[in-house]
């Protein structure tokens, strides 16, 4: 029993491989209708599951020609055109229009593989379906560069686009429906970006006033410590961005200072370390000294930075107040 399920898996694979190698030379045939007959094919690999081929171009396809090329490759589908194999001279094939394969070597007798005379005629040893109407449907997955002058197109045909329909149908009800299942669905994305932009420009805003309200605080903490002017607390801001440049806001309201300012953002710890150059040179201190030094082993992390502004980060926020402590006790 185990031999015959593998049997017919084997079957079902080969029958897959050989609908996705058929479909090759319909693509191709249709790529040189739309883009040009400056197409030429440059590679391609072919699998059970989907088939690659690579292809001469200049540009970017674009949506419609991308649409155009799989609309003329079902049109031959739907035709159910006989696949015709030929063996004759190499002269003769190519008298007849055929072309030759990327990478492959033909003798004088060529084997020609024929989807209507008009359309695809193209040397080729592999096996092919018995007509146009075995490959079922085809669909391009996806589209890209591989080198200069060289696109590459990622398809599939068969219970493989079948299934690639299917699964898209499915996410996008997925999509509509997290949405509310509106009318259109392309709008409403739109609508939730342009809205989602206005807010984060609103937040921006007011993470600023917060900022200037948070370093007014803080200038009413410090403290001089041997003629240095001394600020260190835990602060709430939203991102180390935010720390950094509340330290970096701090250097244009102090004189001779240092600044160590932490957070606990996300759970995780962070630090920003801000020192006057006057205070850099008097003191010989490095912001970004003290980090690798006294800090990074405190919050269980790392970080670096200038010698007047640093700054770490790490996994242990526990320490927070121990590293103001550390920090202040070296002035």
């Amino acid at each position: 029993m185990t031999g015959e399920v593998t049997a017919t898996v084997d079957a079902a694979r080969r029958k897959d491989i050989t609908l996705h190698h058929s479909v090759t030379h319909l693509m191709h045939a249709a790529l040189r209708n739309v883009l040009g007959k400056h197409v030429a094919q440059k590679g391609s690999l072919v699998n059970e599951e989907h088939l690659r081929f690579d292809f001469s171009h200049f540009a970017k396809l674009t949506d419609e020609e991308i649409t155009a090329v799989e609309k003329g490759v079902n049109e031959k589908i739907r035709a159910n055109i006989p696949v015709v194999i030929r063996s004759m001279k190499k002269d003769e094939a190519v008298a007849l229009g055929a072309m030759a394969l990327f990478g492959e070597k033909y003798g004088d007798v060529v084997r020609v593989v024929i989807m209507d005379e008009k359309y695809s005629i193209e040397l080729c040893g592999g096996t092919h379906v018995g007509s146009t109407g075995e490959l079922g449907l085809f669909k391009i997955k996806s589209e890209g560069a591989v080198a200069a002058g060289v696109r590459r197109v990622e398809a599939v045909c068969g219970k493989a686009a079948e299934e690639l329909v299917n699964t898209t149908f499915v996410e996008i009800g997925v999509i509509s429906g997290l949405l509310k299942n509106p009318k259109d669905i392309s709008k409403s994305i739109e609508n939730l970006q342009s809205e989602n932009t206005s807010l984060k420009k609103h937040i921006e805003v007011l993470e600023a006033r917060q900022l200037v309200i948070i370093r007014n605080e803080l200038l009413q903490k410090d403290e001089i410590i041997n003629n240095v002017t001394f600020i260190g607390d835990i602060v709430e801001v939203s991102s180390p961005d935010a720390l950094k440049k509340l330290c970096f806001d701090l250097k244009n309201k102090l004189h001779d200072h240092v600044a160590v300012l932490c957070a606990n953002i996300d759970g995780k710890p962070f630090v920003a370390i801000g020192i006057a150059d006057t205070v850099v040179a008097a003191k010989n201190l490095d912001a970004g000294k003290i980090i690798k030094e006294h800090v990074a082993a405190l919050i269980k992390g790392g970080g670096g930075g200038q010698k007047n502004l640093a700054t770490a980060g790490g996994q242990d926020i526990s320490n927070l107040k121990a590293v103001i402590e550390k920090v202040k006790s070296l002035l």
